[in-house]
């Protein structure tokens, strides 16, 4: 359950570590006045009735990216290791996409392809 707060005069970032779905990411993004970049878990996720407390789905990742305040999420924790949850190894970032099509909110919140690199360039 490890959480991670960055703060920079350049970039505020925030890691979600593992976590289940609460109010408690509403008070981080209180307390600590939103982030820049967010690294948010999006998988291992099913069957909820087992893993929701220790384990958001892509929906919620949505709403922790919201409650936490961050301009921009990258999606993390899925598809390393096959059989650990019941959802398809590639299925969090497919429900992802289907989660944010939904919103009525539009989200940057992006996956990287395993190995991908992504470089923002400064302002």
């Amino acid at each position: 359950m490890t959480r991670l707060a960055i703060i920079h005069p350049d970039l505020r970032f925030w890691f979600s570590g593992d976590l289940g779905y609460s109010p408690d990411t509403r008070d981080i993004g209180e307390r600590m006045g939103g982030f820049d970049l967010a690294a948010i878990a999006i998988g291992a996720y099913e069957p909820r009735w087992f893993m929701k407390d220790s384990h958001l789905n892509p929906q919620e990742a949505l709403q922790v990216m919201r409650d936490v305040k961050a301009k921009r999420a990258v999606g993390i924790h899925w598809g390393t290791f096959e059989g650990i949850s019941d959802e398809p190894i590639d299925q969090a970032p497919k429900d992802l996409e289907v989660a944010k099509s939904t919103s009525s909110v539009p989200m940057d919140f992006f996956v990287l392809k395993h190995g991908q690199t992504w470089f923002k360039t400064p302002q």
